[in-house]
C-alpha cells in the first residue's frame, strides 16, 4: 500500500531524539505525511510536530491531560495507523488513545527495567504490549522481554535502528586523534555510553583502564555521552590518577560520532541492562575490535574471539585482562574487527532495516488481525 499511495502516519515518541528523527524521516522522505506527537517538541524536516504537553499541579494530571491532547489531535488528523513508540509513557498514551492499528516499538530500559519497578507499570506495560497489533524490538532478546509480559511472538518483529554505511566505514579519515593530540602510533579506547544510568557501568571501565594506562604509556581513553553529567565520572577519573591521556568529550553530534569511531582501536560497551545499542553496530561497521558484556543483546552480534571480545559485566578485572591483550595485539584487533564488519554488512543496515518496517506498516493496514506471513520475525535464524 505504502508503495502506491501515500500514507497518513502519528508517531507518539520521544522528540529531539536521533532515533526518533531518523525513522520518522525515512517515512516523511518516501512521502509519507508524518506527524510526530510528543512532549519534547523540535522540528523535523517534511514532519508535522505536534506538542502534546498539557499543565497540572501534578504530574498524574498533566498526564491525563495529555492524554486528551493525544486524543484530539488522532482524532483532527485521522492517521491511517499510529506508531508509538517506547512502552514507558509514550506507550500508555498509545494505548488508552484507543486507536487501532498501532505498532509499538520498544526500546530497552522501557521492557528491562521500568515494568518491574512496581505492579502499576507492570500492568500499564502488559496492557499496551497486549493491546498493539505489532511490537517491534532491536534484538530477540528484547522481543523475549516483551513476549514474557504477555505479548504474542507471532506478533514481535526485529528491526534494528540500523546503520548509515557510507557515514560509517573502516577507511574514514581520523581528524579526531590530532584534534585530541593523540598520535597516530598510539593506542585509543572509545566508551561512548550514556552518563545517565548506573548499569552502563562506567565505574567499571574507569577501574579497568586505570591498570592499563599504568602499564602502557601509548593508551588514551575517551569517554563520551550522549546524555547525562560528566562530571561525577570526571571526578572518578582524577581520583583514579587517569588525567593526561584521558579525555572526556561530552555529547558527540551523530554527524562526527563516525569520525571518533574511525579513530579509535577499541570500542567498550559493557552495561548491565541493555537492548542492541546502535553504537555497538555502527563500530561494528568501522571494524573496530569491540569489547561488550555477556547481554543476550550484545551476544547476539558479538561472538568472542570471532567479531570481538565478551566480559562479564562489572567485572572489571576481566575487562582490564582482555584490554591489555588487545592493546598489545595490532593484528587481533584487525581480525576481530573485520569479523565483526561482516556480520554488520549483512544485517544492520538502516534502509534495510527500515524497509522491514516499511513493509510491516503495510501488511498492518491491509489485514492487521493477522501477522504477515512473508515477513521473517527475526533478522537471522531464532526463536522470539
Amino acid at each position: 500500500m505504502g508503495d502506491d499511495l501515500p500514507l497518513r502516519i502519528a508517531f507518539l515518541s520521544i522528540g529531539r531524539h536521533l532515533h526518533t528523527e531518523r525513522w520518522i524521516r525515512w517515512f516523511a522522505e518516501r512521502g509519507d505525511d508524518c506527524h510526530l506527537l510528543t512532549v519534547q517538541p523540535g522540528p523535523i524536516e517534511g514532519v508535522t510536530v505536534h506538542d502534546i504537553r498539557r499543565g497540572g499541579p501534578t504530574k498524574a494530571l498533566r498526564y491525563w491531560r495529555s492524554l486528551g491532547a493525544v486524543r484530539k489531535i488522532l482524532d483532527r488528523v485521522q492517521p491511517d495507523l499510529l506508531n508509538t513508540h517506547f512502552l514507558t509513557g509514550y506507550g500508555y498514551w498509545g494505548d488508552f488513545s484507543g486507536f487501532h492499528p498501532n505498532i509499538l516499538t520498544v526500546w530497552g530500559d522501557d521492557v528491562y527495567v521500568t515494568p518491574h519497578e512496581n505492579p502499576l507499570k507492570g500492568w500499564l506495560a502488559r496492557r499496551a504490549l497486549r493491546h498493539a497489533e505489532f511490537v517491534t524490538g532491536d534484538s530477540a532478546d528484547i522481543l523475549s522481554a516483551c513476549v514474557g509480559l504477555g505479548t504474542s511472538p507471532q506478533r514481535c518483529y526485529e528491526v534494528l535502528w540500523g546503520v548509515d554505511f557510507q557515514a560509517f566505514r573502516p577507511d574514514r579519515p581520523q581528524e579526531v586523534r590530532q584534534r585530541l593530540g593523540i598520535g597516530g602510533d598510539d593506542v585509543v579506547l572509545f566508551s561512548p555510553r550514556s552518563f545517565t544510568q548506573p548499569y552502563y557501568n562506567i565505574d567499571v571501565i574507569i577501574r579497568a583502564v586505570k591498570e592499563v594506562v599504568d602499564r602502557r604509556s601509548d593508551v588514551h581513553v575517551v569517554f563520551a555521552g550522549y546524555e547525562g553529567d560528566q562530571r561525577p565520572f570526571q571526578q572518578q577519573a582524577r581520583d583514579a590518577g587517569l588525567t593526561e591521556r584521558t579525555h572526556f568529550v561530552g555529547r558527540i553530534p551523530h554527524a562526527e560520532f563516525g569520525a571518533y569511531l574511525a579513530a579509535c582501536d577499541v570500542f567498550i560497551s559493557v552495561p548491565s541492562v541493555d537492548a542492541t545499542a546502535v553504537s555497538l553496530l555502527e563500530a561494528m561497521s568501522c571494524a573496530r575490535a569491540i569489547v561488550v558484556s555477556d547481554l543476550p543483546s550484545s551476544t547476539e552480534w558479538i561472538t568472542d574471539g570471532e567479531s570481538g571480545r565478551v566480559v562479564k559485566a562489572r567485572d572489571a578485572r576481566a575487562l582490564a585482562r582482555v584490554l591489555m591483550e588487545l592493546t598489545h595485539d595490532p593484528a587481533l584487533r584487525t581480525l576481530l574487527g573485520a569479523g565483526a564488519l561482516a556480520v554488520a554488512r549483512r544485517y544492520a543496515g538502516f534502509d534495510q532495516n527500515m524497509a522491514r518496517v516499511g513493509a510491516l506498516v503495510d501488511a498492518c493496514l491491509e489485514d492487521f488481525c493477522n501477522p504477515p506471513e512473508d515477513l521473517p520475525h527475526l533478522l537471522r535464524n531464532g526463536e522470539v
